[in-house]
């Protein structure tokens, strides 16, 4: 048992400079209007909602994917081991695939060059 403690505790230390360096550095976002009456506008709530959402997501995986590693290393009989490591490969899973939507909706925002909130002036039909 002291030995599990002493491999959690060196695991949990190895997280130390993650969490030292888990501040958000960069500029400060654009706020988007408070009337949605342009596709732009839409798609800049969604990106607010998702930069609100997904870091609590990732949160979530990784508190998930712990609860997996303590419970795999702490139980001794082979039903919670089986538990622990089910709980491992799905905490893992479940990052890839938060990170995976994240990294897809930065890509089309760059793609489409949503960053800087350009107005798209659509074809109309004079009268």
């Amino acid at each position: 048992m002291k030995k599990k403690l002493i491999v959690l505790s060196g695991f949990v230390s190895g997280l130390a400079p993650v969490v030292a360096l888990a501040q958000n550095v960069g500029t400060a976002p654009t706020a988007c209007a408070t009337n949605i009456t342009k596709i732009q506008d839409l798609l800049c709530k969604i990106s607010e909602l998702l930069n609100v959402v997904l870091p609590v997501f990732v949160a979530l995986g990784v508190v998930y994917f712990v609860w997996g590693v303590v419970s795999y290393v702490i139980s001794s009989d082979e039903e919670a081991k089986k538990t622990g490591r089910n709980r491992i490969i799905y905490g893992i899973i479940g990052l890839a695939v938060i990170i995976g939507v994240w990294g897809l909706v930065n890509l089309l925002r760059n793609t489409f060059n949503l960053n800087n909130q350009q107005v798209i002036t659509l074809p109309t039909v004079p009268y």
